[in-house]
């Protein structure tokens, strides 16, 4: 029948009529079940050659068979047919209801027709926005499809399974059960599967990698008959780079699907395309008003006008499209044409009319954190401007609490960090209400969206066998590069090499459903606060707000709020600093070496007096520093000298981890009931020394920092990763002395170098961190690399989020001799009982300059 209904109508309609000759007046059972089977099949075949209502009337008379019959079996196909049939033409709730009635009858199907019975009901509850009757159909489709060997269906079951699950906004679930799809076996065109994968990406804040999925998919839909789904890619790219903040891509890929869809007549598609369109132009009109400078004094007011005017027409067509929605009864749609049309409206300056449109959203789920979070951003903003900010506030507090919990059930820090993006532009406007209303505000909003992520430590996940061969693989292809010398080949082991990371990528994503991530007890600001002043330390924390540097501050215990510098020429400075001190720690500079020096002394006085100096403190400090920030050596910044700093995440999470540990579970049985959390202990400290080969001095320092602690004190030489990742898995002290690499393409694949090769950052996962105090004696592991949301990964930030307590690790090169010293240093400070950040300072103040290049970060250890 496929590609012949007019010859297959033909024949059931002849095979019909002999049924009947046959059967007389007196037909027997086996003559009506064949004429009910046949009416059934026929229904489909005038279906498709003469509408829905010649094939009803088939199905009713199929119906007055089974009647008189009184057969199940026969029931089950005939609502399976009926619900075949109404589901072609939309009719979605008479479909539903004669899918149920076929389960209800599964035993009147084979294995195999049950299998397709369920890939049906889950195929629909899809389009009935009922996920989890879809994911619990698509589990059974796939149970069965596995055990008849039936790939193909195993296949679309299993993926099927991973989109229901990201339409119940379990992220790590939903990338797990797409990636054991793609490990089955299946001849079938996987161009639907890879866009649904990228939405997922997406929808997770991996929205590079999403790009790069996208980008791959259109690459593959070669030859003619793509359109729909060439369209559908081109939409899911015009979402990313609207992210990403690319907008010309945007718009381009926008354009491309609304043209695609007009064409086909897809009149929904084209217009959730038109909506994204709409979105690029809002964000462009945004960009403009909040760059002064790029337009002219004279123009300004012409520039508001048009905007303005632009804002009006984009909040029309938004509101036509409420109304095409509600035509073809998609309130998904429309609820999503009410939001655009609500922030045109706001850019318009008509908030009364913004919030018209928001009171008139159903509020239908769509299972989506990033939609639920944009449309929280719209209703705060309405809300600010009919001047209702205490709501507004109220909505950003419960935004930032459904981001945490967003994170929550993901064991992969990859996934935990990305998913911020979606909560950039609320954190934003809570930044902007809160400055108004003084530094407690401040401090509260900072803290409300930086600890999102930082408060979820992993607790590991099971060994993956898969995942440990992909990363042994990568490890040999790095250990051959290293040797090569051949351009050519060098090109093609660094690209396979970039093929193997992305597959570990794929499976961490995969596996982060299998671990769990702890909830750390919570630490609220006014306790933070409180710990601040029993450590006898001041905080300044530094945000970007309105293109300047502002800082909040708390000293002496009291909070204050400051405006510091513009934040363009902090980030100019702080670049300028950190390469300098790279060029510094070369020793080959020669009689450059003056002027290299005088350049850094420049620019750090410069951001001393900007940044610290406004803030009258000699107390040692936790600093916090904004994206321009980042990574910077503060210790060579004038007023820094010899001075106990740490770089911390957030004033909470220092607190906490300078708390320590939950004392009943770590302290020693003899320990003073009574004794102050500040107050040393003398226990046994367990230290642990790996080092690296290729480093002159490495096993002299580790020998040094041997003898400094004593009997406690191990050294692991040669140097092997197992132990290495042991000993940061269990409390106490950990040294590092060994090559380092950070990636800023992938700072999962940051790595510490041993001697049975690296040891990257994502293998910390499966065992976790509960390290007290890490110190890395390599170069550059301090760096991180921000991502969208304002979330940055690196080896020592993946440390600390996985559970260490502090970490000491360096920004930028640093020569072996200037490390040994200071780090040796470091130890015999911290074994007379000194802090570390207080023993980090004094080390690097008796050392070389470029020993500033170690930080302290995040919170204080106290041995």
């Amino acid at each position: 029948m496929a590609g012949r209904p007019a010859e297959a109508a033909r024949q059931l309609a002849a095979a019909l009529d002999q049924i009947d000759r046959a059967g007389g007046a007196r037909p027997t059972v086996a003559a009506l079940e064949l004429r009910c089977k046949t009416l059934i099949t026929l229904a489909l075949t005038e279906f498709m050659l003469e509408g829905l209502e010649p094939a009803r009337l088939r199905l009713a008379e199929a119906e007055e068979v089974v009647d008189a019959l009184g057969d199940d079996a026969l029931r089950a196909r005939l609502d399976y047919q009926r619900a075949n049939l109404h589901g072609r033409v939309g009719d979605l709730a008479s479909a539903w209801a004669g899918l149920e009635g076929a389960v209800r009858r599964l035993d009147a199907f084979t294995e195999q027709e049950q299998c397709s019975v369920h890939l049906s009901r889950g195929m629909l509850a899809f389009e009935l926005l009922r996920p989890q009757e879809a994911l619990d159909s698509f589990s059974e489709a796939a149970r069965l499809a596995r055990d008849l060997g039936a790939r193909e269906q195993e296949f679309m079951a299993r993926h099927n399974e991973g989109y229901a699950a990201y339409l119940l906004g379990d992220v790590p679930r939903s990338l797990a059960d797409m990636a054991d799809a793609e490990e089955v076996e299946a001849d079938v065109w996987k161009g639907p599967a890879r866009l649904d994968r990228a939405r997922v990406l997406l929808e997770a804040g991996l929205v590079k990698e999403a790009v790069e999925a996208l980008d791959a998919g259109l690459a593959s839909l070669t030859g003619e008959g793509h359109d729909q789904i060439r369209a559908e890619f081109d939409l899911e790219l015009a979402r990313a780079n609207r992210l990403l903040g690319r907008l010309d891509l945007a718009a381009a890929a926008a354009a491309a699907a609304r043209q695609a869809y007009a064409r086909l007549g897809a009149t929904a598609w084209e217009a959730k395309a038109v909506l994204v369109g709409l979105l690029v132009d809002l964000d462009r009109e945004r960009r403009a008003s909040r760059d002064p400078e790029a337009v002219a004094p004279s123009a300004l007011t012409a520039a508001s006008t048009a905007a303005s005017t632009a804002a009006s027409t984009a909040a029309a067509t938004a509101d036509a499209l409420v109304d095409t929605a509600t035509e073809l009864g998609d309130p998904e749609l429309a609820d999503a044409a009410r939001v655009v049309a609500a922030q045109a409206l706001l850019l318009a300056g008509d908030a009364a009319a913004a919030n018209t449109r928001l009171l008139s959203l159903e509020r239908v789920s769509t299972g989506s954190l990033s939609d639920e979070l944009d449309a929280a951003a719209v209703t705060a903003m309405t809300l600010v401007a009919t001047g209702e900010a205490a709501p507004a506030r109220r909505i950003l507090a419960r935004a930032s609490r459904r981001l945490a919990a967003g994170q929550e059930g993901s064991a992969s820090l990859d996934l935990r960090t990305a998913r911020a993006v979606h909560g950039a532009r609320l954190a934003e406007l809570d930044l902007e209400l809160a400055v108004p209303r003084g530094s407690a505000a401040v401090l509260e909003a900072l803290e409300r969206w930086r600890s999102a992520t930082d408060r979820l430590p992993s607790l590991g996940r099971p060994d993956d066998e898969r995942l440990a061969r992909l990363t042994e693989a990568l490890r040999a292809v790095r250990a051959q590069a290293r040797g090569e010398a051949d351009p050519a080949q060098l090109r093609e082991l660094d690209e396979h090499a970039a093929r193997l990371e992305r597959q570990i990528r794929d499976r961490d994503w995969a596996l982060s459903r299998s671990g769990a991530a702890s909830r750390a007890v919570p630490v609220r600001v006014r306790e933070a606060r409180d710990q601040l002043l029993r450590l006898d330390r001041d905080l300044v924390w530094f945000f970007r707000h309105r293109g300047r540097i502002g800082a909040v501050g708390v000293v002496g215990g009291r909070a204050h709020l400051r405006d510091l510098m513009p934040a363009d020429r902090a980030a100019e400075l702080a670049h300028r600093v950190r390469a300098d001190l790279r060029a510094a720690a070369t020793h080959h500079l020669g009689p450059l070496a003056g002027a290299v020096w005088s350049s850094l002394r420049s620019s750090a006085t410069e951001l001393d007096d900007s940044l610290l100096r406004p803030w009258r403190t000699d107390r040692g400090l936790v600093l916090v520093a904004s994206p321009e920030l980042t990574a910077l050596p503060w210790a060579l910044l004038p007023s820094m000298g010899g001075r106990p700093f740490t770089s911390a995440l957030s004033l909470t999470s220092f607190a906490r981890r300078a708390a320590g540990r939950d004392v009943a579970a770590d302290a020693p049985a003899d320990a003073p009931a009574d004794a102050p959390a500040d107050v040393p202990v003398d226990v046994p400290v367990d230290v642990h020394v790996s080092v690296g080969p290729s480093v002159p001095r490495a096993a002299a320092e580790g020998r040094a920092i041997v003898r400094t602690w004593g009997a406690t004190a191990r050294l692991a030489e040669p140097s092997r990763r197992g132990e290495l990742v042991a000993a940061l898995a269990r409390p106490g002290i950990v040294h590092v002395a060994a090559h380092g690499t950070h990636q800023p393409e992938s700072p999962l694949f940051s790595s510490l170098q041993l001697h049975d090769g690296p040891v990257f950052a994502h293998e910390l996962q499966p065992t976790g961190v509960r390290a007290d105090h890490v110190v890395l004696s390599a170069c550059d592991v301090g760096l991180a690399s921000a991502r969208p949301g304002h979330e940055s990964l690196g080896l020592a930030l993946s440390l600390l989020s996985l559970g260490a307590r502090s970490v000491v690790a360096a920004v930028a090169p640093v020569p072996d001799d200037v490390a040994a010293a200071a780090m040796t240093r470091h130890h015999a400070l911290l074994a007379t009982g000194v802090p570390s950040d207080e023993a980090l300072a004094r080390a690097v103040a008796e050392t070389e300059g470029v020993a500033a290049a170690f930080l302290g970060l995040g919170g204080q250890h106290r041995p």
